[in-house]
């Protein structure tokens, strides 16, 4: 298969993302070193929403497993994947992202194969993958067309995993004043990397999914951690005490849950 897609065949919606990323791809280092403490540290931080995914991906992996990156942009996530064992495909909708994952593969001399493909039509067979995962991708796409074949290429029994930003209507309110707004803006930036098209998951988008995936476990994260981007560096990977607050929170009073800001989705095929 090529790894031409040609303008025709998207929508707006769709060559304006591919735009972007073709654009934002060129900011990528290939010789980057990528950070492999959450899957070998032997640390575990349940807290975060990233650390999360790649421990439950971890726990579910068996030799021969397939997995998919649902949306793999530059490629470290799979190669994270890699590195914990499964054979490992992707599909990123930008060429360059797709190129650098491949280079980014052959730096770490790491197995994996990649594609460019919309997320709404994917280039794989049925039931071709035990574990799907994907981070920050949903809000992205056209999220009922991008499960429907997430499930179609999901074997039976499979389980898929998505992390994404979710919209809380008393915190999104203020978030969304003209004063928040100056100080973190919310226009498509690469700088802060925002597309044009991108927006947080709704309640309607979780029952759109539900409806594809009806044995659904959803985990919210990310209440005081909001306050991070103030005072920790977008580098810095020593543990978030908010993070770790917020699970506190959560556990000793559950309401608190609705304010979280991140839904961890577990959506398993049966």
């Amino acid at each position: 298969m090529t790894d031409k897609i040609y303008s025709e065949d998207l929508t707006e919606r769709q060559k304006r993302e591919k735009e972007y990323y073709e654009q934002y791809s060129q900011s990528f280092d290939v010789e980057r070193e990528v950070d492999f403490s959450p899957i070998i540290s032997g640390e575990s931080r349940p807290w975060n929403s990233y650390w999360a995914i790649y421990q439950l991906v971890q726990e579910k992996f068996q030799a021969g497993k397939r997995l998919l990156d649902f949306g793999s942009g530059p490629g470290d996530n799979a190669l994270r994947f890699a590195k914990i064992g499964y054979e490992v495909e992707g599909f990123d909708i930008s060429e360059g992202n797709v190129s650098i994952a491949k280079r980014l593969f052959n730096k770490y001399q790491m197995k994996g194969n990649f594609q460019v493909s919309s997320a709404e039509k994917l280039p794989f067979p049925d039931e071709s993958f035990d574990v799907i995962a994907g981070v920050d991708i949903l809000h992205h796409v056209d999220i009922e067309k991008s499960l429907i074949e997430c499930r179609r290429v999901l074997k039976k029994g499979g389980v898929a995993y998505f992390r994404e930003p979710l919209e809380v209507d008393l915190v999104d309110k203020v978030r969304n004043t003209s004063l928040v707004k100056m100080i973190a803006p919310k226009e498509k930036s690469f700088e802060h990397h925002i597309t044009e098209d991108e927006r947080k998951l709704n309640n309607m988008d979780l029952e759109t999914i539900a409806k594809v995936f009806p044995n659904i476990v959803m985990k919210r994260y990310f209440f005081l951690a909001r306050f991070d981007r103030f005072y920790r560096k977008g580098s810095d990977a020593s543990p978030s005490v908010l993070e770790q607050l917020d699970a506190l929170l959560f556990k000793v009073f559950p309401p608190l849950k609705n304010l979280g800001g991140v839904v961890m989705l577990i959506l398993k095929k049966d």
